[in-house]
């Protein structure tokens, strides 16, 4: 059963409009998002974006419903940055530790730009166990396809001890091996790692144990969560474009959307979308919740929605823009692709529900 929090989600605070209104006015300058997402980067720094994850008590709101915001904002305009797994997660995650007061400086160097860090929490569940092993204090292993693991800083990871006791850890990039560096079919970056017999600092210790279980997963719903909101931006965008087409593009003497079975389709597509948006705010709004089962079936329920919707949102987008849907000159094939990464990071919607069955059952 849901956490009465979950009715207020709806309710916008004014904080969160100006925010996202700041966010909006950067992403307006169309500049910003072309050449890379660097000059991006320093921009959302200085308008305070990349210090929202941070505790209150250091400027940040630490509030996911208006991370939720900021990642769908995000993901409409196109943008491809490390928002969601340095901005958030790992913020996030830092601030969550025991002993946070540690990392004080580095959430302040993360809010500021000026340091990155990559997140690499695999599903033990899929994966068939952990990539990273910890014996004697050291680090021995690969993680693979690391978003802007290349880029990076720092890389906070979860690992394993040979009793398979679970440890997250942050690594410093100069102990680790960049194996591959490849640019996804999202246009974001991704790493091999490796890691080799690399000495685990105590101070970079974030937890083991069960303690390091809980944070662990609170850190997998939390990235599956902004993504999904991220994906919620594109299909908006997706189904406005879709609809201006449908508006200015004619055949036969008349308008595409003067065509009942295309106007239908749009139709469907936009109710898909709404369904997703009610999930992604449920799920939002619940991450904070103490309740780790209830957070669990929300963000699992949320994915496999999602998953869904963003299917039918793209591939529907495209075949009603014809063959002009998939051309470098328009950016619907962009969010085609950008939406295809949701199912490939985290699984498709087979996968949300076969593990929302083991979860539930």
């Amino acid at each position: 059963m849901m956490s009465d929090a979950a009715n207020l989600i709806f309710v916008p605070k004014q904080e969160h409009s100006l925010l996202t209104d700041a966010l909006d006015q950067l992403l307006s300058d169309q500049a910003l998002t072309r050449d890379g997402w660097r000059p991006l980067w320093q921009q959302l720094a200085q308008a305070g974006i990349l210090s929202a994850a941070s505790p209150e008590s250091e400027g940040g709101l630490q509030d996911t419903r208006a991370l939720a915001l900021l990642a769908e904002r995000l993901g409409r305009s196109g943008a491809v940055s490390p928002f969601i797994s340095s901005a958030v997660a790992a913020t996030s995650l830092l601030g969550r530790a025991r002993g946070a007061e540690r990392f004080a400086r580095l959430r302040e160097d993360l809010g500021a730009g000026s340091v990155i860090v990559a997140v690499n929490i695999p599903d033990i569940s899929q994966n068939g166990g952990d990539a990273v092993t910890l014996a004697s204090g050291k680090l021995n292993g690969v993680a693979r396809l690391v978003p802007f693991g290349a880029e990076a800083d720092f890389v906070l990871l979860a690992a394993a001890e040979n009793d398979g006791a679970p440890v997250l850890a942050l690594v410093p990039k100069s102990d680790v091996a960049i194996e591959q560096s490849v640019i996804g079919i999202d246009d974001a970056s991704y790493a091999t790692l490796r890691l080799n017999s690399v000495a685990l600092k105590p101070d970079f210790e974030l937890a083991r144990g069960p303690e390091a279980a809980r944070l662990i997963a609170w850190g997998r719903d939390i990235l599956v969560a902004m993504h999904c909101a991220e994906a919620l931006g594109a299909m908006s965008m997706l189904v406005d474009m879709t609809g201006d087409y449908l508006k200015v593009r004619h055949q036969f003497g008349e308008p595409l959307s003067a065509f009942q079975v295309l106007r239908h389709r749009l139709v469907d597509m936009d109710m898909a979308l709404t369904e997703a948006r009610s999930v992604v705010e449920c799920a939002a709004g619940l991450i904070e919740e103490d309740d780790a089962s209830g957070r669990r079936q929300a963000v699992m329920a949320t994915h496999f929605t999602v998953a869904r919707a963003a299917l039918k949102v793209s591939q529907d987008s495209v075949q009603l823009h014809g063959g002009i849907g998939m051309a470098n000159e328009t950016p619907v094939g962009g969010y085609f692709r950008r939406l295809l990464t949701l199912p490939l990071l985290f699984g498709d919607e087979d996968a949300c529900a076969e593990s929302y069955s083991r979860q539930t059952v």
